[in-house]
Protein backbone atom coordinates (compact mmCIF):
# COMPACT_ATOMS: atom_id res chain seq x y z
CA UNK A 1 0.00 0.00 0.00
CA UNK A 2 0.97 3.09 -0.71
CA UNK A 3 1.63 6.20 1.70
CA UNK A 4 -0.51 8.29 0.16
CA UNK A 5 -3.25 5.36 0.63
CA UNK A 6 -2.46 5.62 4.46
CA UNK A 7 -2.93 9.31 4.61
CA UNK A 8 -6.05 9.62 2.58
CA UNK A 9 -8.14 8.14 5.45
CA UNK A 10 -6.85 10.90 7.59
CA UNK A 11 -7.69 13.48 5.71
CA UNK A 12 -11.33 12.06 5.54
CA UNK A 13 -11.74 11.39 8.97
CA UNK A 14 -10.10 14.69 10.33
CA UNK A 15 -8.41 13.24 13.35
CA UNK A 16 -5.30 15.19 12.06
CA UNK A 17 -6.98 17.83 10.48
CA UNK A 18 -4.57 21.36 11.36
CA UNK A 19 -6.88 23.97 9.89
CA UNK A 20 -7.16 26.78 12.55
CA UNK A 21 -10.94 26.31 12.11
CA UNK A 22 -11.00 22.25 13.09
CA UNK A 23 -7.90 22.98 16.19
CA UNK A 24 -10.51 26.05 17.19
CA UNK A 25 -13.47 23.53 17.52
CA UNK A 26 -11.38 21.04 18.94
CA UNK A 27 -9.84 23.24 21.39
CA UNK A 28 -13.65 24.13 22.29
CA UNK A 29 -14.89 20.81 23.04
CA UNK A 30 -11.76 20.05 25.02
CA UNK A 31 -12.58 22.73 27.35
CA UNK A 32 -16.10 21.80 27.32
CA UNK A 33 -15.14 18.71 28.72
CA UNK A 34 -12.64 19.70 31.11
CA UNK A 35 -15.46 21.83 32.54
CA UNK A 36 -18.16 19.14 33.12
CA UNK A 37 -15.08 17.12 33.99
CA UNK A 38 -14.30 19.28 37.19
CA UNK A 39 -18.40 19.78 37.56
CA UNK A 40 -18.70 15.95 38.26
CA UNK A 41 -15.44 15.17 39.84
CA UNK A 42 -15.14 17.13 43.05
CA UNK A 43 -11.99 15.15 44.35
CA UNK A 44 -10.06 17.20 41.06
CA UNK A 45 -7.41 19.44 42.26
CA UNK A 46 -5.71 21.75 39.95
CA UNK A 47 -2.94 19.59 39.97
CA UNK A 48 -5.21 17.06 37.88
CA UNK A 49 -6.01 19.86 35.00
CA UNK A 50 -3.42 18.49 32.71
CA UNK A 51 -4.18 14.74 32.84
CA UNK A 52 -7.72 15.90 32.35
CA UNK A 53 -7.19 18.21 29.44
CA UNK A 54 -4.94 14.97 28.20
CA UNK A 55 -7.80 12.67 28.59
CA UNK A 56 -10.42 15.48 27.10
CA UNK A 57 -8.20 16.27 24.32
CA UNK A 58 -7.85 12.26 23.51
CA UNK A 59 -11.76 11.69 23.53
CA UNK A 60 -12.18 14.11 21.47
CA UNK A 61 -9.85 12.78 18.61
CA UNK A 62 -11.43 8.97 19.52
CA UNK A 63 -14.48 10.56 19.07
CA UNK A 64 -13.93 11.36 15.49
CA UNK A 65 -12.00 8.12 14.70
CA UNK A 66 -14.61 6.29 16.25
CA UNK A 67 -17.27 8.15 13.73
CA UNK A 68 -15.12 7.85 10.39
CA UNK A 69 -15.16 3.85 11.70
CA UNK A 70 -18.87 3.90 11.31
CA UNK A 71 -19.36 5.56 8.53
CA UNK A 72 -16.96 3.09 6.58
CA UNK A 73 -16.26 -0.36 6.09
CA UNK A 74 -13.77 -1.46 8.89
CA UNK A 75 -11.67 -3.36 6.70
CA UNK A 76 -9.98 -2.73 3.00
CA UNK A 77 -10.13 -4.31 0.03
CA UNK A 78 -7.72 -7.32 1.31
CA UNK A 79 -10.05 -7.50 4.14
CA UNK A 80 -7.60 -6.77 6.50
CA UNK A 81 -8.69 -4.54 9.46
CA UNK A 82 -8.34 -0.67 8.32
CA UNK A 83 -5.74 1.33 10.50
CA UNK A 84 -8.00 3.31 12.32
CA UNK A 85 -9.23 0.14 14.21
CA UNK A 86 -5.62 0.40 15.37
CA UNK A 87 -5.50 4.36 15.89
CA UNK A 88 -8.87 4.12 18.36
CA UNK A 89 -7.55 1.21 20.13
CA UNK A 90 -4.51 2.91 21.05
CA UNK A 91 -5.90 6.32 22.10
CA UNK A 92 -8.36 4.42 24.48
CA UNK A 93 -5.97 2.39 25.73
CA UNK A 94 -4.24 5.48 26.35
CA UNK A 95 -6.89 7.39 27.82
CA UNK A 96 -7.77 4.11 30.58
CA UNK A 97 -4.34 4.74 32.11
CA UNK A 98 -5.60 8.92 32.53
CA UNK A 99 -8.63 7.63 33.86
CA UNK A 100 -7.32 5.35 36.31
CA UNK A 101 -4.79 8.27 37.72
CA UNK A 102 -7.85 10.68 37.92
CA UNK A 103 -10.26 8.15 39.60
CA UNK A 104 -12.70 7.98 36.68
CA UNK A 105 -13.08 3.76 36.90
CA UNK A 106 -14.97 1.71 39.70
CA UNK A 107 -11.38 0.29 40.97
CA UNK A 108 -9.91 3.77 41.47
CA UNK A 109 -12.88 5.38 43.38
CA UNK A 110 -12.71 2.48 45.42
CA UNK A 111 -9.03 3.23 45.66
CA UNK A 112 -10.15 6.24 46.81
CA UNK A 113 -12.21 6.14 49.38
CA UNK A 114 -9.96 3.74 50.96
CA UNK A 115 -7.89 6.32 51.09
CA UNK A 116 -9.86 8.76 53.23
CA UNK A 117 -10.93 10.79 50.71
CA UNK A 118 -15.03 11.58 50.41
CA UNK A 119 -17.40 9.05 48.65
CA UNK A 120 -18.35 9.84 45.43
CA UNK A 121 -20.69 8.50 42.90
CA UNK A 122 -19.92 9.64 39.27
CA UNK A 123 -22.93 8.51 37.53
CA UNK A 124 -25.12 10.38 39.87
CA UNK A 125 -23.39 12.88 39.36
CA UNK A 126 -23.41 12.92 35.74
CA UNK A 127 -26.90 12.11 35.82
CA UNK A 128 -27.61 15.29 38.70
CA UNK A 129 -25.75 17.10 35.92
CA UNK A 130 -27.65 16.06 33.06
CA UNK A 131 -31.42 16.79 35.02
CA UNK A 132 -29.50 20.60 35.95
CA UNK A 133 -29.18 21.35 32.49
CA UNK A 134 -25.80 21.58 32.19
CA UNK A 135 -25.21 19.59 29.38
Amino acid sequence: MADDELKAPALRHGAYARSPRALKARSRKVGWLVRKMRTVCPWFEDSDLPACRAWAEMEVVASRVFAAIVEGDIVNAKGEPKRLLDVHRAIRLAQLSYERELGLTPAARKALRASGKPAFDIIAEIARAKDDGEE
